[in-house]
C-alpha cells in the first residue's frame, strides 16, 4: 500500500514530481511509493520523498487517507534538504504556487486529484491551471565563469519566473548546434563573448551546460561586476550579474530545473558555497 507526502515550503508551495514512465509519463504527482516491509505510512512518505526529490520533510499529521483503495497522504514542512529529481522515476521536481496547480487532467492518480483538489479548496486565490506535456527540444546554456570564479547569471523579466536567476541560454536553430546556441545567446542576452572549454552538464531531455570563460573584458563597478558591452541587450532583455560562490542564488531564486541542478553541481564542488536569497534587483 502507497503513502504520499504534500510538503510545504516557507512560501506555501507545495512539492511535485513529474513521473517518467509508464502511462502516466509527464503528469505530476505527489512523492510517494510502496511501503518497505516493518514501515509505517509516515515512515514511507517521509523516505519516498527524500528519495524522489531531496527534499526532508516532517510529516506532521496525516492529511487525507483513502477509502476504497487504501492509501495514505501525510501532510508536513520542509526541514532540510536541496531539491533534485531521481532520475529513474521522474522527469522534474517542482514547487508550485497555490494560483498555478496543476488541473485534474495533468495529474497522475486519483490521490492527486483528491488531496490538490482539497488544498485549493482552503486557500484564498488558489488556481488549477492545465500543463500541457512538454515537449522538450535540445537546448543550449552557458556557465561562464570569470577570473574571480564568479558565474554569469540572467535576471528574466517576463514571466511566470520574472525576477528569478536563469544561466544564459536557449533552444537551438536550424543548423545549429547547443555548443553554439550557449555562445550565441550568452552575447546576445549578456553581450559577452563566451568560449566554452568543456561540457559541464547534460540532463535527459538533451539540454547541455557549456563551462567556459569570456572572452570580452569587463568592467567592475563596485561589489558587482557588469558586462562592458551592453548596446546588444534591449529593455525587454534580462539583467546580468556575477556570483561569488558564496553568494549563489538558492533554488527558490532560480528559473528552471535546470539552473538548479547545475548551481547544486557548481556549489558541490567548490569549499565555502553558499546558497542565499539575493535581492529581486541589484
Amino acid at each position: 500500500m502507497p503513502a504520499f507526502g504534500l510538503v510545504v515550503n516557507q512560501r506555501n508551495e507545495i512539492l511535485l514530481i513529474q513521473r517518467g514512465y509508464g502511462k502516466d509519463k509527464g503528469k505530476w504527482s505527489l512523492p510517494g511509493g510502496r511501503r518497505d516491509k516493518g514501515e509505517t505510512y509516515r515512515d514511507t512518505a517521509v523516505r519516498e520523498t527524500r528519495e524522489e526529490t531531496g527534499i526532508r520533510m516532517s510529516a506532521d499529521e496525516l492529511y487525507y487517507k483513502g477509502t476504497t483503495a487504501h492509501f495514505e497522504v501525510w501532510r508536513g514542512k520542509r526541514i532540510g534538504g536541496r531539491l533534485r529529481v531521481q532520475r529513474k522515476e521522474c522527469l522534474d521536481a517542482k514547487w508550485f504556487q497555490i494560483d498555478m496547480l496543476p488541473h485534474d487532467d495533468d495529474l497522475a492518480f486519483v490521490p492527486d486529484k483528491r488531496v490538490l483538489g482539497k488544498w485549493a479548496a482552503g486557500k484564498p486565490g488558489s488556481r488549477r491551471v492545465h500543463y500541457p506535456r512538454s515537449k522538450m527540444v535540445k537546448s543550449g546554456f552557458a556557465l561562464v565563469v570569470n577570473d574571480r570564479n564568479e558565474i554569469l547569471l540572467i535576471r528574466r523579466t517576463r514571466g511566470p519566473r520574472a525576477d528569478k536567476w536563469s544561466l544564459p541560454g536557449g533552444n537551438v536553430k536550424r543548423g545549429q548546434g547547443r555548443r553554439d546556441t550557449a555562445i550565441r545567446e550568452t552575447e546576445r542576452v549578456t553581450g559577452i563573448r563566451f568560449v566554452p572549454d568543456r561540457l559541464y552538464y547534460e540532463n535527459r531531455h538533451g539540454a547541455r551546460i557549456w563551462l567556459g570563460n569570456p572572452s570580452s573584458p569587463v568592467i567592475q563597478l563596485g561589489p558587482l561586476t557588469f558586462p562592458m558591452r551592453k548596446e546588444n541587450a534591449s529593455a525587454a532583455d534580462p539583467n546580468s550579474n556575477w556570483f561569488a560562490t558564496n553568494e549563489l542564488p538558492d533554488d527558490e531564486n532560480l528559473g528552471f530545473a535546470i539552473d538548479v541542478r547545475t548551481i547544486e553541481k557548481w556549489a558541490a564542488e567548490h569549499e565555502g558555497s553558499r546558497r542565499v536569497r539575493p535581492p529581486a534587483r541589484y
